[in-house]
């Protein structure tokens, strides 16, 4: 009895098997990692955000009726400001842990392409179901590509509403 599979794949053994699987199991747990990483920078991001925006709208609603008081004009768009450059730095590093992620995908992929063993320990039972899975797994990504996207853009209006209040004011 020979000690080389039938799949035809190279004249791999069942021996060299096992060691596919440790290192599928070690690059799944790279992602976990990763992802694990992506949500800390996440929430670290939400968090901030969420409380500049309380001290936004604290300090913008001092100035009550009184659009053109120097501290209604200077301290918002401070808050603003400090937001934005938040989004900003956090940024990179959102877009750092993503491009690990995929890059840890890709190399699960090409292990489960080169050792047929292995599919029945993923989700996807065909090639068809394998995009369906990756397509899920894009779409739940975009929130966190999208995410700082959106506070930049809600920081810039905060930065001149003072100003378009003391006009309209």
């Amino acid at each position: 009895m020979s000690d080389t599979n039938d799949k035809g794949d190279g004249g791999r053994t069942f021996d060299e098997a096992p060691l596919a699987s440790s290192e599928l199991d070690h690059i799944r747990g790279e992602i976990r990692a990763e992802i694990g990483l992506l949500n800390s920078r996440l929430n670290a991001l939400i968090s901030s955000q969420s409380f500049l925006v309380i001290a936004y709208g604290t300090s913008l609603s001092a100035g009550y009726d009184d659009w053109n008081g120097l501290f209604t004009i200077i301290v918002p768009p401070l808050f603003a400001l400090l937001g934005l450059v938040m989004v900003l730095e956090a940024r990179p590093g959102i877009a750092a842990a993503h491009e690990a992620i995929g890059h840890w995908r890709q190399r699960e992929s090409q292990l489960i392409g080169s050792w047929p063993q292995l599919q029945p320990l993923t989700l996807a039972i065909d090639e068809q179901s394998r995009r369906r899975m990756e397509l899920r797994q894009h779409a739940g990504g975009l929130f966190s590509i999208r995410a700082p996207l959106i506070f930049a853009s809600a920081w810039v209006i905060f930065l001149i509403l003072p100003w378009v209040l003391r006009a309209w004011g």
